[in-house]
């Protein structure tokens, strides 16, 4: 693999928060994710640039997908690259150029982390690919195709995360179920925050805002137990996990104010949550203090949807029942009997 640096280096380019976050894990679980979530920023450029058609688009996630299984030639990714649109962002299209070199990096990881980051971006793209397919303009139909989609696209990296960190410790990982609702949490913070910039592009992803706010304190709770279940020796990555749960509260709470740079308040932040990271009680009363009221609204009844519950349960892969999939907002017999 590549030094850190090269990684940092395209972190603080297209995040700012994983720029931040990632440097706090040890090696060489932190190169690890770096490297995962450059190729996962590699296929979100799949599924959000504007392709002139769906075809084209379909032929990019089949593209990425077999570079997975096997490394392709310089002269493949190039052709990959070649295929997007010339008005993806600047940042985009540098970190497009670097594609080949991500890959190569990953391909040469050793097994079993390897095979856990190929397994969770494949399963991502399948889930993208799939509601890519959709008429457009894409438009979630209900709660429950927020959360599987949001299973796909952050779920899995919950649980790609749980099981990189896990390699080479005695310490049992967090229940899989709490590792989605992490991701969950976080994805559902980054709709609600990008719903005016999502929906000006053709992306309708919150059927109902306020059923959507209030799907928080479930997704909230789960992400703030996954954390207190870290050993309080990994003080590293309980770190990385609170500097991001604490961040999507505050984006939360300010959901409905000006978007204004807070770089003050978010390093005081920081600093104060590193503080108090061992600490499970203090880490649940600041979340607490910094989530705002949330609504109370029961979900409604499941609609049906062009993916039937079966054909998401055994795409995702998850290892997680029916009961499991019911705590993350999935009610698959209910949502089955309506689609036939």
């Amino acid at each position: 693999m590549r030094p850190f640096t090269f990684y940092q280096h395209w972190l603080d380019v297209v995040s700012r928060s994983f720029a931040l976050c990632i440097p706090q894990l040890d090696p060489p679980f932190r190169d690890h994710v770096a490297l995962a979530y450059l190729l996962l920023r590699v296929l979100d450029t799949v599924e959000d640039a504007p392709f002139s058609d769906v075809p084209t688009q379909q032929r990019q996630f089949e593209r990425l997908r077999a570079f997975l299984r096997t490394m392709p030639a310089q002269t493949e990714v190039d052709a990959f690259v070649a295929a997007f649109p010339v008005n993806v962002s600047e940042g985009e299209r540098a970190l497009l150029g670097e594609t080949f070199a991500l890959l190569e990096d990953a391909h040469g990881v050793a097994d079993p982390a390897r095979r856990v980051m190929f397994r969770a971006i494949d399963r991502m793209a399948v889930g993208m690919a799939a509601y890519a397919r959709r008429p457009l303009p894409l438009r979630l139909v209900d709660l429950e195709d927020v959360a599987r989609y949001c299973c796909f696209v952050a779920g899995v990296v919950g649980e790609m995360l749980t099981q990189l960190w896990s390699f080479g410790r005695h310490e049992a990982p967090p229940p899989r179920t709490l590792a989605y609702q992490f991701g969950l949490f976080l994805q559902k913070v980054n709709i609600l925050k990008d719903q005016d910039e999502d929906e000006a592009a053709g992306r309708f992803l919150v059927p109902d805002r306020l059923a959507l706010l209030a799907s928080l304190r479930n997704d909230g709770e789960g992400a703030l137990a996954y954390l207190q279940a870290l050993p309080r020796v990994d003080r590293g990555y309980r770190i990385f996990c609170a500097w991001s749960l604490m961040l999507g509260a505050v984006t939360v709470a300010q959901l409905d104010e000006p978007k204004l740079s807070r770089r003050a308040d978010t390093a005081r932040l920081l600093t104060r949550t590193a503080e108090i990271v061992d600490d499970n009680a203090a880490l649940g009363r600041q979340f607490a203090e910094l989530m705002p009221p949330l609504p109370d609204i029961a979900m409604g009844v499941a609609m049906p949807k062009p993916e039937s519950f079966e054909w998401f349960r055994d795409t995702l892969a998850a290892r997680l029942t029916d009961a499991q999939l019911n705590r993350l907002g999935i009610f698959g017999v209910r949502a089955s009997a309506l689609a036939r």
